[in-house]
């Protein structure tokens, strides 16, 4: 690998700054990818460009003035090829008003904005331009992200652009394309060093997209590598258990099977055959479980359990939170009733240390052979004498090393990983892609569809004329909020000022209740029981509700601000309702200023109850990062993918890589493999 010292491109204070930002080598400069372009082959007209959108131009300084109003401000006047626009300083007046000296030359970046028929930007980025740079107007020139310290040493994209157009002449021969050129030329992809050459030097903005893919494939074929070599790994292993009873002569499930007051569906019949023939092989298993909301899942999980329990094999099931923890332990328990018994604990963070050192020790023991429990399942005091399966509900919730360090505490055990909220197919294949997919759709017969309305805030009082029919008839509403109290920059309604208000004047003659995350594990356990009993006939919450909770006599839920929620979220808590016999009513209430982009969510909620559907469209909305609620190795780190657009590319990725596996065996090694999938892949012989 060539580093930066062994070159004349930068001087020595400029490398100490770019080693800061992971440049080191020749590879990392040519992987610092351009974060936009500007087209000077054409000109623009500013006044066409619609307010709000990003737009690059190039322009000359005027004038710039100190403006006094309500805030202090710095206004500089440019004059481009069509138009006069104002820049617009609030911060750092000081310093753009001496650099900004009239008759500059200057490439600006931002988003167009008209107030009092001028046209203006906030803060733009920029790059001076020389009487050089003129020359080349007839082309697409690249900008990267310059830091203050960058700046500060006197790299600019200017310097940046050289830098990397002389790397080209003296490496670019060094570049080695680890994919076939018959391979490239059917699937009609750029090779290496042309698309790096391309995504830095582009002669059009197609290009620009041609090089993107390429990059993009290499990234995902790299990514997958990592999951493959997981699942292979894994593979490589011997359980420290095998079963010795049939699955279709278990006694516990077959006892559970008997005394169910339904028949399993046509889905969860194949979902548990699936799941006894990828655990019986004798390497560890690992399988995902996606079901739609009310699917039935977890009764799916249980008689998967019950096969290990009867052959004393202990079972841990990890859930995010503890009312879903609680709730996961007396459905089971419910289930079971006196027909099928073994020994079973709760084990959650804010127990007294008596009761948690009893129930440690009967697990160390072997005396539980089912524990449900949250995070505290991974704690390092907690021990187990024959751990052979992992349940983790709601997986999205939990990182990848929160799985691997539960699944450390045993025999290498099998990993079930559920999840209510069901997950597009291309970042199913990105998370999980050491994990085999088993997919409940069938709902249990006799399910209504929910109803769901979207109505405005005025519309409020009628809607609780209608909640209260409903009351009065023994039914139960939830009315859910996406805060806990006032916010002083938002308009969002708040949870706790509007509790009250509900309680004294439009439902004074009814019982309410209160759940949201700032309450003990207790109180919160305390609302839900008395929910459950019908002893609380409104719960007034937050999304702690959103999975769950199993209350078939509820059956309107009310969803205020529901613009500030994620599709799958609104599905998952419009799942609250529609458990019972009863028609159940989603009513989405969005604040009066919902974008457009919140409105498309809530119409498709309108459109479907299907979750498969609604994930696949919220992905497109939102993309990967805001449905899984939490960083996901690797997902995060991906530079140049977007799995929203590149499925396809995701799906030839991996099946290249299943055919050249040799490959790619070696850079599975990488002790931190995100920094390297962050650089790129094999550029580079040795």
């Amino acid at each position: 690998m060539i580093s930066l010292e062994q070159t004349r491109l930068f001087r020595k204070d400029q490398r100490r700054v770019l080693q800061r930002r992971g440049i080191t080598t020749v590879r990392d400069l040519f992987f610092y990818l351009p974060r936009r372009y500007i087209d000077r082959s054409r000109n623009i007209d500013l006044n066409e460009v619609p307010p709000g959108e990003e737009v690059s131009f190039i322009g000359t300084v005027l004038e710039s003035q100190i403006q006094y109003g309500k805030r202090k401000r710095l206004v500089v006047t440019v004059k481009s090829e069509k138009n006069q626009i104002e820049m617009v300083y609030f911060n750092g007046i000081e310093y753009y008003s001496k650099l900004l000296k009239p008759q500059s030359l200057v490439a600006f970046s931002g988003r167009i904005e008209s107030f009092k028929d001028k046209l203006s930007m906030l803060h733009p980025e920029m790059e001076f331009v020389t009487n050089e740079d003129l020359i080349h107007t007839g082309r697409i020139v690249p900008l990267y992200t310059i830091t203050g310290d960058m700046q500060r040493s006197g790299l600019t994209s200017r310097s940046i652009r050289a830098a990397i157009k002389r790397a080209f002449k003296e490496f670019g021969d060094r570049i080695k394309d680890h994919v076939n050129e018959d391979y490239l030329e059917a699937e009609d992809l750029m090779p290496l060093r042309q698309a790096l050459e391309k995504i830095h030097f582009p002669e059009s903005l197609d290009e620009v997209g041609k090089a993107r893919q390429r990059l993009a494939f290499d990234e995902l074929l790299y990514f997958s590598a990592l999951m493959e070599e997981k699942r292979i790994l894994r593979e490589s292993m011997r359980k420290s258990f095998q079963f010795t009873i049939k699955a279709e002569d278990l006694k516990l499930r077959q006892q559970l099977l008997e005394n169910l007051p339904f028949r399993l569906t046509r889905d969860q019949e194949m979902a548990l055959k699936s799941l006894d023939e990828y655990f019986s092989t004798p390497h560890p298993g690992g399988v995902l479980l996606q079901g739609d909301v009310g699917s039935g899942k977890t009764l799916v999980a249980l008689l998967v359990a019950l096969r290990y329990i009867e052959e004393g094999i202990q079972v841990a099931l990890m859930a995010p939170t503890e009312v879903l923890a609680r709730q996961h332990f007396y459905t089971f328990r419910n289930f079971l009733k006196d027909f099928v018994f073994f020994p079973m604990d709760l084990l959650l963070g804010s127990e007294k240390a008596q009761e948690r050192k009893a129930k440690l020790e009967r697990l160390r023991k072997g005396e539980t052979m089912f524990v449900v429990g949250t995070h505290a399942l991974i704690q390092d005091d907690v021990e187990f004498s024959k751990l052979g399966l992992v349940i983790i509900d709601e997986q999205h919730r939990f990182g990848v090393e929160q799985r691997e360090k539960l699944r450390a505490k045993g025999g290498l055990p099998d990993i079930l990983a559920m999840t209510a909220t069901p997950i597009p197919r291309s970042l199913t294949l990105a998370l999980y892609g050491d994990l085999e997919q088993v997919i409940i759709r069938e709902k249990p017969p006799g399910r209504k569809p929910v109803d769901t309305r979207i109505y405005r805030e005025a519309d409020l009082p009628r809607i609780y004329k209608s909640v209260e029919k409903y009351l009065s008839q023994g039914r139960q509403a939830y009315i859910v909020y996406p805060m806990i109290e006032e916010n002083e920059k938002a308009s969002y309604a708040s949870l706790l000022s509007d509790f009250h208000y509900l309680e004294k004047t439009v439902f004074p003659n009814r019982r309410l209740g209160l759940l949201h995350g700032r309450l003990s594990s207790e109180e919160k356990e305390r609302a839900m029981q008395k929910f459950k009993e019908g002893l609380i006939e409104i719960l007034v919450t937050t999304t702690v509700v959103e999975v769950g909770v199993d209350v078939p006599n509820a059956n309107i839920i009310i969803i205020r601000n529901a613009e500030r929620f994620g599709l799958s979220q609104l599905h998952q808590l419009r799942g609250r309702v529609g458990r019972g016999e009863h028609q159940s009513f989603c009513i989405l209430i969005p604040s009066n200023n919902i974008t457009a982009e919140g409105q498309l969510r809530l119409q498709a909620m309108v459109e479907s109850n299907d979750g498969f559907y609604l994930a696949q469209r919220d992905f497109e909305i939102r993309g990967p990062g805001e449905i899984m609620g939490v960083k996901q190795a690797g997902v995060s780190e991906l530079r140049i993918a977007d799995l929203r657009q590149d499925t396809e590319l995701l799906i030839k990725a991996r099946k290249y890589l299943k055919e050249h596996m040799e490959l790619y065996r070696d850079i599975t090694q990488a002790k931190n493999w995100k920094n390297e999938l962050q650089k790129g892949m094999l550029l580079f012989a040795n």
